[in-house]
């Protein structure tokens, strides 16, 4: 079957614009700009906080159909891509076919309780882990951008999340003077917001640390909100990005550092272990720190060392690129075949590995 319409179902409105809804903006726009498919998205009016970034007529092609609302009539729809939570199917009757997308660490813990998550999210993970097996078998196809999630669905199909190597994209001459730590993930304590602060507080002087965003922290300095095109060059003027996160996919931020030749610090979360010295995963704030003041040591006394890091880092991205990804995606949604070649990239993810170079711990609450 060749769709001619695609439906994208997002559960948070596009214009909180973060991760998942960039992912259904850019996608999205490629599909209106790129073929002769007809592309529409069909949110919740719901946004974190009540947190509205951008308008969605700025960020969505002048062809996209965009409506918010808690249930949608999707008749005539080809292909409905959904943002999977248990029941969501509910929200959007009427379409031809049915994707499950799984964008949530939600559905990929092995825990019912993480003392970061509310009582929703604990919630629906709960709710995933009695009736998930049997709800997903409503759907014709199930997406994961991450291998860490298996389900015995028929049709699971893997493929990552997609970086613009046009936008994100390393030049070491735009770097700082001064060595500077970027943070890009939201401010909240799923994403280790508390990390943040209290690796920032035991960081020398000389080391600055920035995050984008509004920032209150007298050892953090705020970017605000930064377009794609700011955000790319934030990556390339920092020497490592930091991204402590407890919950995570396929992670757009290590991807996007990884594109920028940015060596990245981060959690050892089963979808974050790449064996690549320009990966690196620490558990506590001690390693954490550790990592952070290595890199630091590294640029300002081994500057051999430290590129090898970048250069690492800039492999890690391969296989990760629009144009790999978007012909994948566009044929997953068409029907057509959709299968991954070649899954290289990606390390053993049943267990945590740890070498010399790329240090894999507990991540300790």
């Amino acid at each position: 079957m060749t769709a001619k319409r695609i439906a994208f179902c997002p559960h948070f409105s596009i214009e909180h614009f973060r991760g998942g809804e960039k992912w259904v903006v850019t996608l999205a726009n490629f599909l209106a700009e790129n073929t002769d498919i007809e592309v529409s998205i069909h949110a919740y009016p719901y946004a974190p906080d009540g947190t509205r970034r951008v308008n969605a007529d700025d960020v969505l092609n002048d062809q996209i159909e965009y409506s918010e609302s808690w249930r949608h009539d999707l008749s005539g729809v080809d292909t409905a891509y959904v943002f999977y939570h248990p029941g969501a199917r509910l929200s959007f009757p009427g379409a031809e076919r049915y994707i499950a997308g799984i964008h949530s660490w939600a559905y990929i813990s092995e825990k019912i309780y993480e003392s970061h998550y509310g009582l929703i999210p604990t919630g629906v993970k709960l709710l995933f882990k009695l009736i998930g097996t049997q709800d997903l078998q409503q759907y014709d196809l199930v997406h994961s951008v991450t291998p860490a999630f298996q389900t015995d669905h028929p049709e699971l199909v893997t493929i990552p999340n997609f970086v613009n190597t046009d936008v994100f994209y390393p030049d070491n001459s735009e770097r700082n003077s001064e060595f500077t730590i970027l943070v890009t993930a939201a401010h909240i304590r799923e994403k280790g917001w508390d990390y943040v602060k209290q690796v920032a507080e035991n960081l020398p002087n000389e080391i600055q640390v920035c995050a984008t965003g509004d920032v209150s922290h007298s050892d953090i300095s705020g970017l605000g909100f930064l377009s794609e095109s700011e955000l790319a060059a934030a990556y390339r003027r920092s020497h490592v990005v930091f991204h402590p996160a407890r919950v995570d996919t396929d992670s757009m931020v290590i991807n996007e550092s990884c594109a920028s030749g940015t060596p990245v610090v981060t959690s050892p979360l089963p979808t974050h272990i790449r064996e690549n010295a320009g990966v690196i995963q620490a558990g506590t704030v001690y390693e954490m720190t550790y990592w952070l003041e290595k890199l630091y040591t590294e640029w300002s006394d081994d500057a051999d060392v430290y590129e090898s890091r970048c250069t690492a880092a800039n492999q890690a991205v391969s296989g990760h690129e629009s144009q790999t990804i978007f012909p994948q995606l566009k044929a997953m949604l068409t029907g057509r075949d959709h299968k991954l070649e070649d899954s290289s990239n990606w390390s053993q993810l049943n267990h945590l590995t740890a070498n010399s170079d790329n240090n894999s711990v507990v991540l300790n609450d």
